[in-house]
């Protein structure tokens, strides 16, 4: 009844997972009320260590969760206490292992060989936000060094050693 929302919903969330490297909990405990498109960010509540934190987003991506939440209000006009951002077919939140089986089900229909062990995951939107971010500053001839400490509070990350691993993961780094 709902279904032509799914695939809105999981063009928009992987987008948000690629363009902010959001961690894919994070994006599914977001909230309609979380999004400030007057200032262009996030308030993720609901972070790693229930740490909460501002995300800042860019403009198209901003503009993509404009168009993307009226669709949203079309199937669940008026929600019982916090309105969950993304949401299933049965007009609840969206759970955990759904955005991961779609995941792994749009990498087949792309060709894209994957094992248990091996291939993509989903959480490699957030490796590959992290990668772009720092292959650019170093592009731009910036000291990645004294930039990571912003990677590492943007990213949530506690300390900045989970933010280096991006660099030592990276060979052009």
């Amino acid at each position: 009844r709902h279904g032509w929302l799914r695939s809105h919903t999981y063009r928009t969330l992987f987008g948000l997972l690629y363009t902010t490297g959001l961690r894919l909990g994070e994006a599914l405990a977001l909230n309609i009320e979380d999004f400030y498109p007057d200032t262009l960010r996030l308030h993720v509540r609901k972070g790693k260590f229930r740490k909460a934190r501002w995300v800042p987003l860019s403009k198209s991506t901003s503009e993509v969760l404009e168009k993307y939440i009226p669709l949203r209000q079309k199937v669940v006009a008026k929600d019982k206490g916090p309105a969950p951002l993304f949401i299933s077919t049965r007009k609840k939140r969206l759970a955990h292992g759904a955005p991961q089986s779609v995941f792994y089900q749009l990498l087949e229909k792309c060709g894209i060989q994957r094992t248990k062990q091996h291939g993509p995951r989903i959480h490699d939107l957030r490796h590959t936000f992290a990668v772009h971010r720092l292959l650019e500053w170093y592009r731009d001839g910036e000291d990645i060094n004294a930039r990571l400490p912003a990677l590492a509070t943007y990213m949530g990350h506690v300390n900045i050693s989970s933010t280096q691993v991006y660099i030592q993961a990276t060979p052009e780094l």
